[in-house]
């Protein structure tokens, strides 16, 4: 974005793909001189920024995800250039669907300009894609789990500035996926199928690391907004199950560094909200 007022620049130094070996620069969000105005922290403990008179909308998790814009290769800065052997020829020859997959959804993508929501759906959509052919040890089951959370996110954005677009659609879409993948992250965890001891920064926003607490609690969040209503049954072993997650939080109930208060007071807002949807459920047997 060019001019005085603009929010991002290109990366001096270019990037090599380790995936098709071709180079790019990213595009990087500048920070300072009142670009970022926080606002208030959604129970999806997603921060939200507020517009500035100078610089307008910013929506920082736009530029979080490593897009190569050949071979649509994407992952995070720090999973980036360090492809396995084992996973390369994978990634490589599932190039053509990730382009078809993502022109389908956004015809006129390029991740040569300056990025979009658009771009930052799709950059995280394309990451979701490359941690499923990624080894455990990457995590790549929460690294799908927090990328399609933010894609969701964004199509929020989307559909309230294109309503006619069906963006709300593919945010339904994001969530219930994100309901499933984070379940499934607690599952691989607790049977030792996929360690979580690799990962640095448990987001869910880019701002703020909730750590494990954030995954325990947006295991459960997302069950309660999001969970299966065809099986009755199945709802409500998936509910007490979500409510003993938000236990493990909840814990004592004094807040410190490692559980800072605002998670603290929506697990047991969280809690009190699963305990009457169950009561609510068992009465109507």
């Amino acid at each position: 974005m060019a001019g005085k007022n603009k929010l991002t620049f290109l990366g001096k130094n270019k990037i090599k793909c380790p995936v098709c070996l071709e180079h790019f620069q990213k595009e990087e969000l500048l920070t300072g001189g009142g670009r970022m105005i926080a606002g208030p922290l959604t129970d999806e403990l997603r921060r939200e920024y507020e517009p500035s008179k100078k610089y307008g909308e910013v929506f920082p998790l736009v530029y979080s995800v490593m897009v190569c814009p050949h071979c649509f290769y994407a992952a995070y800065p720090q999973d980036f250039p360090n492809v396995p052997e084992s996973s390369l020829d994978n990634i490589k020859n599932d190039h053509i669907l990730r382009a078809n997959t993502m022109k389908k959804l956004i015809p006129d993508l390029n991740f040569e300009n300056n990025r979009r929501l658009q771009e930052g759906v799709a950059s995280y959509h394309l990451a979701s894609m490359c941690y499923e052919l990624l080894p455990k040890d990457f995590s790549p089951t929460f690294k799908m789990a927090m990328s399609v959370l933010r894609a969701a996110w964004l199509s929020t954005n989307l559909h309230k500035k294109y309503p006619g677009e069906n963006w709300d659609y593919m945010r339904e879409i994001y969530y219930h996926k994100a309901n499933f993948l984070y379940s499934l992250v607690l599952e691989k965890e607790v049977s030792g199928a996929e360690s979580l001891g690799g990962v640095t920064n448990f987001g869910p926003c880019s701002d703020k690391n909730f750590g494990y607490d954030g995954v325990l609690y947006l295991s459960g969040l997302l069950e309660y907004k999001f969970g299966g209503q065809g099986d009755r049954q199945r709802r409500l072993a998936s509910l007490q199950s979500a409510r003993q997650s938000i236990s493990r939080i909840v814990g004592l109930g004094k807040s410190s560094k490692s559980k800072p208060s605002d998670i603290l007071e929506m697990a047991r807002d969280l809690h009190k909200s699963i305990g009457s949807l169950l009561k609510e459920l068992e009465d109507g047997e």
